[in-house]
């Protein structure tokens, strides 16, 4: 027997609420706000790397544009959590009201009580893991559970929980499918996306005269529409499950159902690509174009640099002067591994000019070389020291290089400003 679409939406529904549960514990798709990193498939992107952030970000958002164009808003009904979390609140209340027997505007308050006492605290906590869920794309996932103990609602992301946690609670309350119809930007774009051979669900106005009547397509409608008005009414979530009602009617009758998904008016395919949505040339060439953006954004991202060195001179002072005649320049170094491999990395100066190592670098914090695991940045104190007869007065380009002590090819390099004494007695005597 054929798998009815009721079936196949909660499977697809099911695998994508374990899909956007573990997304952030598996650093995925994650945008970490406090270390202003972006977490994307095994690469992460830093916020220096604003360029690459925006190309996957545009990339994400031109699949969803291309998936609806392709299908329609059958994202609304088989994926998008909010219709999840609707039929989770709408399966709660019925396993409620049988096992109590309570009857909406027919029961006492006794029984309406015993009822909003088992829905209630359900959808409070289904509230609540979604707003820890949310935040979890934004915040580290790990370190929010290891406060849980601490008083987690006492922190800013806990405020934030918080905050969707009743948000949501109000939303699956009392709102539900009509933030659906009248909130949700999603609906809006479909009218922008779609066109003539976009699928839709579609009643079978050739054979009406073999129609019943018998409005099993309207009563099990989650949106309370009827499918045989129009294919195209905004509130229709393409769940299926009008078609399931139809054919369960009319196969008792051994005739086909008159409602089934169709690729516009034109019906059904039957080649394979066809059956995937690719029923014109334009759709062709729009997955080629994704493709070929993919393939590029792929290549640039492990073009990358796999290290980043950054270094900021103290201003203030320029140089400081010690008695055993070293000239020093303090400065705040930012060091990262952006590579996935974990490692030592040695850190050393020396002239632009002539490529000779004159310069000591001196960690304050740590030893050098700086371990570092793979994705991590650390902020350090160094100074650089060299004699006065090293290098000439006034301002001096300088390379400083940042190698791992085993993979000879993580290696990066950035030119620095290094400042000597413009008139210093007894160094640069040739000055005066």
């Amino acid at each position: 027997m054929m798998a009815t679409y009721r079936y196949k939406c909660r499977v697809v529904q099911v695998l994508t609420t374990l899909l956007i549960l573990v997304l952030p514990f598996l650093n995925i798709l994650r945008l970490d706000i406090p270390t202003l990193r972006f977490y994307f498939l095994d690469t992460v992107l830093w916020v220096n790397e604003f360029h690459l952030l925006f190309l996957v970000l545009m990339l994400i958002l031109w699949i969803i544009v291309f998936f609806s164009m392709l299908y329609g808003r059958v994202w609304c009904g088989w994926m998008c959590p909010q219709m999840i979390l609707t039929l989770l609140v709408h399966w709660i209340e019925k396993k409620s009201a049988r096992l109590i027997g309570y009857r909406a505007g027919r029961s006492g308050l006794s029984r309406r009580i015993a009822h909003l006492t088992i829905v209630w605290p359900f959808v409070a906590a289904l509230s609540l893991l979604v707003g820890f869920n949310l935040v979890s794309y934004f915040v580290d996932p790990y370190r929010m559970l290891s406060e849980l103990d601490e008083g987690l609602f006492t922190s800013l992301e806990g405020q934030f929980i918080l905050g969707i946690g009743i948000f949501m609670f109000v939303n699956l309350l009392f709102w539900r499918e009509r933030f659906c119809t009248s909130v949700c930007p999603y609906g809006m774009m479909q009218v922008l996306v779609t066109d003539a051979k976009t699928q839709i669900i579609r009643y079978d106005k050739e054979r009406q005269d073999d129609c019943t009547e018998c409005s099993a397509c309207v009563k099990c409608c989650l949106m309370g529409i009827d499918i045989r008005t129009s294919p195209y009414q905004t509130e229709c979530i393409y769940c299926g499950d009008c078609v399931d009602a139809c054919r369960h009617v009319l196969t008792r009758k051994d005739k086909d159902g008159l409602i089934a998904f169709s690729w516009g008016e034109g019906g059904a395919r039957e080649k394979w690509y066809e059956k995937l949505g690719f029923v014109d040339a334009k759709r062709w060439i729009i997955l080629g174009l994704t493709v070929v953006f993919s393939v590029g954004l792929v290549a640039l991202i492990n073009a990358r640099q796999p290290l980043s060195i950054s270094m900021h001179g103290d201003r203030s002072t320029l140089f400081r002067e010690a008695e055993d005649g070293f000239i020093y320049n303090d400065y705040t170094v930012i060091v990262e591994n952006r590579s996935l491999v974990d490692g030592l990395f040695r850190i050393s100066c020396s002239d632009a000019e002539t490529g000779r190592r004159e310069l000591e670098v001196l960690c304050k914090e740590k030893p050098n070389p700086i371990p570092l695991d793979s994705r991590e940045s650390r902020t350090l104190k160094m100074s650089l020291r060299t004699r006065g007869e090293a290098l000439h007065p006034g301002p001096n380009r300088l390379l400083i290089s940042m190698q791992s002590t085993k993979e000879k090819d993580l290696r990066i390099e950035e030119e620095i400003v290094f400042f000597m004494p413009e008139d210093h007695d007894g160094l640069f005597p040739e000055s005066h």
